[in-house]
């Protein structure tokens, strides 16, 4: 994470600008296809709130089935998180003369706490469980000693969140006034509760990071990098945490159903 700020300005320095073209993955739209375009959407939010959906192989099955979740993701900026969804780009003739890049939650969540720490911008953290999002922050700013940064747990189970705990939360995030708020809820509430809530949060973007809080509070282990860029993140999930086996299942039901569709389209 200390090289972040390398990262992001040589990705903003590039010579060769890219215009974000929206594509669709079974019917889920991506409309942040390049790294580029998706930072200088977040840097120079200002109106209206920014909602990010990073859009992996389970999102996609999920929305597939859950009305509510794919209305949501009608809302956001949504980034391709997972090498499945560059793959099923690919695979679909026409359409993969539309590139789409690659653009982590992890890594996207490391940068905007970078750009917050290094521009005086605040960031709040929401979700995790008991002690996760408040361990996280302790770290982060162990990172960047700079950092405006507070947190609070929320609901433990949002899916049944009470009105009045849904006014707690959105009152404590309120209150700090901060520029970015990473919510660790879990998919798909995460980023339900986000779409939900939009007409009251007062903040300038908003993300779901899934186990990203996890990953700074140092309750999981970190996937090493060359097994990630090689795509196999799922596979280290699988095995330090075998109780994601039914989300797992979905990326490979993604995976065929990606497959059979292409076939349909060949023959």
């Amino acid at each position: 994470m200390k090289n972040v700020g390398k990262k992001l300005r040589k990705s903003l320095n590039k010579t060769n600008k890219k215009t974000d073209l929206p594509v669709e993955i079974m019917n889920v739209a991506i409309t942040g296809t390049h790294i580029n375009g998706v930072l200088r959407k977040i840097w120079l939010q200002r109106k209206e709130m920014l909602h990010i959906a990073t859009v992996n192989p389970e999102f996609v099955m999920e929305a597939r089935d859950n009305i509510r979740f794919r209305e949501s993701l009608k809302s956001c900026l949504t980034v391709a998180d997972g090498h499945g969804i560059v793959w099923a780009n690919k695979l679909q003739g026409e359409s993969s003369k539309l590139q789409v890049e690659r653009i982590s939650g992890t890594w996207l969540s490391e940068q905007i706490v970078a750009h917050a720490a290094e521009n005086g911008e605040k960031v709040f953290l929401l979700g995790g469980q008991v002690g996760v999002a408040e361990q996280a922050a302790n770290n982060l700013r162990k990172i960047y000693p700079q950092l405006q940064i507070s947190w609070y747990s929320g609901a433990q189970t949002v899916k049944v969140e009470k009105n009045e705990e849904a006014s707690m939360t959105i009152a404590k995030i309120n209150a700090y006034e901060p520029d970015y708020l990473l919510v660790a809820y879990g998919s798909p509430w995460q980023d339900i509760w986000i779409e939900d809530n939009r007409p009251y949060l007062r903040v300038r973007v908003a993300m779901g990071v899934g186990g990203v809080l996890d990953e700074w509070a140092g309750v999981v282990r970190l996937c090493p990098d060359w097994l990630d860029r090689l795509g196999g993140k799922w596979l280290w999930r699988l095995i330090t945490q075998p109780w994601r086996l039914p989300r797992i299942i979905k990326v490979f039901k993604f995976g065929v159903t990606v497959l059979w569709m292409r076939l349909k389209r060949v023959f």
